[in-house]
C-alpha cells in the first residue's frame, strides 16, 4: 500500500526515529488503522528518499513501541492501540451513576449485598482473632505457612491441582500470578503460544515483558490440539499459555478428552505450560486441570476474584517441583509479598465453607442472567456456558462490531468488541462480548439486553451502513 507520512515527519533527531514517530502520529490520527499492512522496506525507502536500513530501523523502533508487529514472510502490520484493545471500563473514572451507561464491557462477578455483608462480618472477626504475623510479616515469602497449607489442601481437593504447600505461592490476584509464572521461564524475545483469542491482560503482558506472543486456532472447546502441535513444531515456543475453562472472550471450555489431547501435545514437545484457571470456580466440581496431567511442566494460576469479590485480590500460583526458587525472586521484585490480611480472610472463607457457598451462589446468579440473555436475543446466534460471566454474540451481516459498539454507547450500553482479545493481526470476528455480572440491577440489565437485541433486528443508521 501507499502511505503518506509527510504531514507527520519532522526534521529533528535521527531519521529512523522521525519515521517511527510519524507512524505513531498517523496511527493516532486514524490514517493508519489496526490490521493495515505497511509497505515493504524498500518501497517506503524509495517513497521517503531514505535508505532501506533507515526504514528497517524505523520499523524495528515502531515494534519496540508496540505500534506494529512483524511477521516473517508476511510483512509488518499495524497493531491495535492499547486504548482500543482494552475495555473502556479500564480507563473509566468513578463508578457510573444510575442514569449513566449499563456496563456490559467488563468481566465482573455478580456482587449482591449479601457478599458485602459477609465481607464486613469476616473483617470484624479478623479484627479480634487475626494472628499477629498477619500484620507484622515483613519479608519476601510465598505466603504465611498456615495460609499456604490451607490453600494447598483446597487446591488439591477442590480443583485437583497437584503439589504441596512448598509448591504454592500466594500472589496479588491471577494477573500477578501469570506474570510471576511467565517471567520464571520466559525471557525477553522468547516465543509464547496462546489461543487465537485470549485475555487482553496476557497481550499487554507480552509487551511489558517483551516476549513474542502467537495465537493458535480455537474452536468451541478451546485450543485445537492439531493446530497446537503444528505451532509447536514450527515455532518452537518456550511456553504455552492456555485457559481451558471459560476462555475469555468466547467461553470455550475443554472437555476431558480435549484436555487429554492438549496435554499429550505439550508433553511430547516438553513445553512449559501456564494454565490460567481463573474461572475454575464458575464451573461445578468435576473438570480436571491440565496441571494434573502435566505436574512437571505446568504453572497453575487461579484466584477468588471471579466468584467472591473482585476487590479480593487473592491469587494462587502452583509451580512445578523445583521451580519455586526461580519464582520467589520475581515475587520479591514485584510486590515483596502478597498482602497477608487478604489471605487471612480467604483462609477463613476456605475453612468455614463460605468460599464454596459463594461459588455455588455465583453460578446460580450467572445462570439466571444467562437465561435472561437467551430470552432477550431469541434467534440470534451466541455461545456461552451456563454459568459464564460472558456471552459471545454473533452479529447480523449489516452490522460491524465497532459500529454497534458506538451505537450501543449512544443508547446507554457499554459493550466490548473482539479487538482487545486478538493476538494476531487478522480480520476481527463478527462478534461482541457481553459481560453480565457488573450491572447489579436485573431490570436495568434486561432493559439493556432488549435495547441491544432491538438494534440487531434493525439496520444500522445510514451514516454507519457498510458499503461493499
Amino acid at each position: 500500500m501507499t502511505i503518506d507520512l509527510a504531514p507527520y515527519l519532522t526534521d529533528t533527531g535521527p531519521k529512523y526515529l522521525a519515521i517511527a514517530r510519524a507512524l505513531s502520529q498517523a496511527i493516532r490520527q486514524g490514517e493508519l488503522v489496526p490490521g493495515t499492512r505497511l509497505p515493504p522496506h524498500r518501497r517506503l525507502a524509495e517513497t521517503l528518499g531514505v535508505s532501506v536500513q533507515t526504514v528497517s530501523r524505523a520499523y524495528a523502533q515502531a515494534e519496540k513501541m508496540g505500534l506494529v508487529q512483524s511477521r516473517v514472510g508476511s510483512g509488518t502490520w499495524i497493531n491495535a492501540l492499547d486504548d482500543a484493545r482494552e475495555s473502556a471500563y479500564l480507563h473509566g473514572q468513578e463508578p457510573r451513576q444510575e442514569s449513566q451507561l449499563v456496563d456490559l464491557s467488563i468481566a465482573h462477578p455478580v456482587c449482591p449485598p449479601s457478599h458485602h455483608l459477609r465481607f464486613r462480618e469476616t473483617l470484624a472477626v479478623l479484627a479480634e482473632q487475626a494472628r499477629p504475623e498477619v500484620v507484622s510479616a515483613n519479608r519476601p515469602i510465598a505466603g504465611l505457612v498456615h495460609q499456604r497449607e490451607r490453600a494447598s489442601q483446597w487446591l488439591d481437593e477442590r480443583l485437583g491441582v497437584p503439589g504441596g504447600p512448598d509448591d504454592r505461592v500466594l500472589c496479588n490476584g491471577a494477573a500477578h500470578g501469570l506474570m510471576l509464572a511467565i517471567s520464571t521461564v520466559v525471557q525477553h524475545g522468547d516465543m509464547v503460544l496462546t489461543e487465537a483469542l485470549t485475555d487482553h491482560g496476557l497481550i499487554a503482558l507480552s509487551r511489558t515483558l517483551g516476549f513474542q506472543l502467537r495465537g493458535v486456532a480455537i474452536d468451541d472447546r478451546g485450543v485445537i490440539p492439531e493446530a497446537l502441535d503444528l505451532a509447536c513444531r514450527r515455532l518452537r515456543p518456550r511456553a504455552v499459555c492456555l485457559t481451558p475453562t471459560q476462555l475469555n472472550p468466547t467461553g470455550a471450555t475443554m472437555d476431558e478428552a480435549r484436555r487429554d489431547a492438549v496435554a499429550r501435545v505439550l508433553d511430547h514437545h516438553g513445553v512449559w505450560l501456564i494454565e490460567d484457571d481463573v474461572h475454575a470456580l464458575l464451573e461445578p466440581p468435576g473438570l480436571t486441570p491440565l496441571a494434573a496431567r502435566l505436574p512437571h511442566l505446568c504453572f497453575h494460576v487461579t484466584s477468588l476474584t471471579k466468584v467472591a469479590l473482585p476487590g479480593l485480590r487473592a491469587g494462587y500460583l502452583s509451580v512445578p517441583r523445583g521451580q519455586l526458587h526461580h519464582t520467589l525472586p520475581r515475587m520479591r521484585a514485584t510486590s515483596w509479598m502478597a498482602t497477608p490480611l487478604v489471605f487471612e480472610l480467604a483462609d477463613a472463607w476456605i475453612a468455614d465453607g463460605t468460599l464454596e457457598r459463594l461459588g455455588a451462589e455465583q453460578r446460580e446468579l450467572l445462570a439466571e442472567r444467562q437465561r435472561l440473555a437467551a430470552r432477550s436475543f431469541g434467534e440470534h446466534e451466541f455461545s456461552a456456558r451456563p454459568s459464564s460471566l460472558h456471552l459471545w454474540l454473533s452479529l447480523p451481516a449489516a452490522w460491524r462490531a465497532e459500529e454497534l459498539q458506538q451505537q450501543a454507547e449512544q443508547e446507554g450500553v457499554a459493550i466490548t468488541t473482539a479487538i482487545p482479545f486478538m493476538v494476531e493481526q487478522t480480520p476481527a470476528p463478527r462478534r461482541i462480548r457481553l459481560s453480565l455480572g457488573a450491572e447489579p440491577d436485573l431490570e436495568r440489565l434486561e432493559d439493556a439486553l432488549s435495547r441491544l437485541a432491538a438494534m440487531l433486528d434493525e439496520a444500522p443508521p445510514p451514516m454507519m451502513q457498510i458499503v461493499y
